[in-house]
């Protein structure tokens, strides 16, 4: 047996103002809740990991990388558009690179001022980001 779903999003303006690429993501992967028992911690009540300054640009996926304990970041621009994206990332990065999609660096380094990389990003890129703590 086979089931799908599916949602009916009514909007003004079109798709890109909309923000619909989105919104589909938030239908397709709902976010999971699960209660965590009362424990001290270094971390604030409310903390994001990892933020891109766009909604029309989609982090897909954060993994550590294949070669090293750097972190990876794979997002994408949705709506067509050139723009300059701020991509918060965990405290003590010390260095960001633009490489391809095998993980190998071959763009620039990307500047990275008080946990936030400023990157430029083109219509519809795929672009990775290496994210090293060590020099």
């Amino acid at each position: 047996m086979q089931h799908f779903s599916y949602a009916l999003y009514p909007h003004a303006g079109d798709w890109k103002q909309a923000h619909t690429v989105e919104r589909g993501y938030e239908f397709n992967y709902p976010l999971t809740a699960t209660q965590e028992p009362v424990h001290t911690g270094k971390l604030p009540a409310m903390y994001s990991y990892v933020f891109v300054s766009s909604p029309d640009v989609i982090l897909t996926g954060m993994k550590k990388a294949e070669d090293s304990n750097s972190l990876i970041l794979r997002m994408y621009e949705s709506a067509g558009k050139t723009e300059q994206v701020r991509v918060t990332v965990p405290a003590g990065a010390r260095h960001v690179a633009i490489t391809n999609l095998m993980e190998n660096e071959d763009g620039a380094s990307v500047p990275l001022s008080d946990r936030i990389a400023t990157v430029s990003i083109h219509p519809y890129e795929i672009l990775t980001l290496k994210v090293s703590y060590m020099n």
